[in-house]
């Protein structure tokens, strides 16, 4: 288990401060201005008053050190584990991609063989026996693997509080950014699943810590070094962005003038890189004698066939994206600041002026009118995940309804606009005061943020046409960027209340629309039980992408199915999931259009919408063409 550490100045005054005082021998005499009476002393008799420390009272005051330090962080995770009470996380029901990466569970728990489907375009390994074991714990079931997941995210906080206190970070800013990471929508949705995404981050953070603590000034380790290669290891063996990990350190200590080509530069490369080089390829020598998935051989052709106009234009739009989502994830730490800028006007914001906020924000909104033309693109630009209808991805025919309206929508969009304004104004000063506390370990983490960022371009490639990328690609920035604010910040006058009343509703949206997303999913699948139950065969059922999929992506392969059945204009999964599936009958979120026949109609529970929320197993008309 880690220990979250102290900060390097509050590690000089424990030294200062926190150690007990010595204990003078008998016969040694004390200066009367340098004595002092203490509790901890007592007179011998025929002597001169001594100090002697009581051992009881030593190792109670470490104790109580330790406790002060690590009870914020077991507060925040506490607090993580209660609101899984809330959320039906067990529930025998997959969330987007869950089914393809269960099957490899399930092979290897029932078959005693390791197979990636041709869909994973992830590496997949680590993730696919760590669910397997929470699966020969639990039994084989969605909700195992989601647990598996979980307990990933919830050990990950631990490293992401340590990060910000090697940052020198206090303890409740330290806290409250663990709190911004762990109750973020697009971090907490993602957490109860077995997509790749959530635990591939936990591993990133872990790594990222474990560099920062093995770089840092005062008292490097090498074996955390080593420690830190060895998770950017794991988290390669879950997504290929992990390798970009220790190559993002590397380039840190070329830049920073850390690293020569000597003895001695020679021996931190191979701790910093030797274990992930040798993972990845040990991995892609594995993989090439096992056959590439064809999925992931697919991403390389969509690369080479973009072109240099396409990619230049895919590359300018995800930047922009990505930063206006760091805005999004700084929005509480943001609005803190703001409190004292607009209403205190502390000296320290003198450089935080308005005129700034206004410039950078115009800056920002005519960056995105070149990225997306006459769209009508608001933020947030791609949604997969993080939808303003509540969390979850819309993988079944018809869409839940939007929670706010086309006002609140748009105000929502100006307000990461000024926050990604405020957020790239701060950070950009901090950085500039070469000087400041820790600066070194915010350039390693900058680095590492950078090449995170530049890791969501290869799978961006597959939607450049179609929604530009996924938002659950961003997940990495999350933890980076928090940590990086944080320490800008360090010295700014913060109002921890505003922050944290904005950061409480965060959380309150990621449990409230998870536990919603879970309770609609699992209504799907019993509509889709339910039709199966009636005499619907599964051929002609489209109950959504993870039900097809689940159930007729086998027998498409098995029965060499590659055209789909379904009619013209269908939903995208039956062409690439179940072309089996002649989607004669639907489950759908929308009530019938002209023509189509209700034969069954279920309400599900939704917290966040006001109104009964309906599913509807319909009939196709025979002469529909469309969707």
């Amino acid at each position: 288990m880690l220990v979250p550490c102290l900060s390097i100045e509050e590690r000089r005054n424990s030294l200062m401060h926190d150690a007990p005082e010595p204990q003078l021998l008998p016969g040694t005499h004390e200066s009367a201005q340098t004595a002092a009476p203490s509790g901890n002393s007592r007179r011998e008799p025929g002597s001169e008053r001594t100090l002697i420390a009581s051992p009881d009272l030593v190792d109670r005051a470490s104790l109580r050190a330790m406790i002060g330090n690590i009870w914020p962080i077991l507060a925040v995770m506490l607090a993580f584990v209660i609101s899984m009470l809330i959320v039906p996380f067990m529930k025998d029901v997959p969330v987007g991609d869950d089914w393809v990466y269960s099957r490899s569970v399930e092979i290897l728990v029932n078959d005693g063989r390791l197979e990636i489907l041709d869909l994973s375009v992830v590496t997949l390994i680590f993730q696919v026996f760590w669910g397997s074991l929470f699966s020969l714990i639990f039994g084989t079931s969605f909700g195992a693997m989601r647990l598996s997941t979980l307990v990933l995210v919830l050990a990950s906080a631990i490293p992401m509080y340590a990060m910000c206190r090697e940052l020198g970070i206090r303890k409740d800013r330290a806290a409250l950014g663990t709190v911004l990471y762990l109750f973020n929508p697009l971090t907490y949705v993602l957490a109860f699943s077995f997509m790749t995404d959530a635990p591939f981050c936990a591993l990133m953070v872990t790594a990222t810590y474990f560099y920062v603590r093995g770089f840092r000034a005062e008292r490097p380790s090498a074996a955390a070094v080593i420690a830190g290669s060895v998770f950017a290891a794991v988290a390669f063996l879950i997504r290929q962005q992990g390798i970009l990990i220790p190559l993002a350190v590397g380039i840190y200590l070329v830049l920073a003038r850390r690293w020569k080509f000597d003895r001695e530069g020679i021996i931190t490369a191979i701790r910093v890189a030797a274990i992930p080089a040798v993972t990845m390829v040990c991995y892609y020598l594995w993989l090439f004698n096992t056959g590439t998935p064809e999925q992931q051989g697919a991403f390389f052709d969509e690369m080479t066939g973009l072109g240099w106009p396409g990619t230049r234009v895919l590359i300018f739009r995800l930047g922009f994206i990505e930063l206006t989502y760091i805005g999004f994830f700084l929005l509480p730490l943001v609005a803190g600041v703001a409190w004292f800028v607009f209403f205190r006007r502390g000296v320290e914001h003198r450089n935080l002026t308005l005129f700034h906020w206004a410039f950078l924000s115009v800056l920002l909104v005519g960056a995105s009118l070149l990225a997306f033309g006459n769209t009508d693109r608001i933020w947030p630009y791609t949604m997969q995940y993080l939808w303003l209808y509540g969390l979850g991805p819309q993988d079944l025919v018809g869409i839940r309804p939007y929670l706010l309206g086309e006002v609140w929508r748009h105000l929502i969009s100006y307000l990461v606009t000024i926050a990604t304004a405020a957020s790239l104004i701060i950070l950009f000063r901090r950085f500039m005061q070469r000087q400041a506390p820790e600066h070194a370990s915010a350039m390693l983490i900058l680095s590492i943020a950078i090449w995170q960022g530049i890791g969501v371009l290869p799978p961006s490639f597959h939607f450049a046409n179609w929604t530009i990328s996924m938002d659950r690609y961003f997940l990495p920035l999350i933890p980076l960027s928090v940590g990086l604010m944080l320490w800008a910040i360090r010295d700014i006058r913060l109002s921890l209340p505003v922050a944290w009343i904005i950061a409480g509703v965060f959380a309150v949206y990621s449990v409230v629309g998870t536990r919603d997303f879970l309770v609609f999913q699992e209504a799907t699948w019993d509509m889709g039980r339910y039709a199966i139950s009636t005499g619907i065969a599964y051929e002609q059922l489209d109950a959504g992408a993870s039900w097809d999929g689940y159930h007729l992506y086998q027998k498409g392969l098995d029965e060499g199915i590659t055209e789909s059945r379904s009619p013209k204009g269908s939903e995208w999964w039956t062409d690439l999931f179940a072309p089996a599936t002649d989607s004669t009958y639907v489950v759908s979120s929308d009530p019938p259009k002209e023509g189509w026949t209700t034969i069954a109609q279920l309400e599900y529970s939704s917290w966040l919408h006001r109104d009964p929320q309906y599913l509807y197993l319909l009939q196709r008309p025979p002469e529909d063409e469309s969707s």
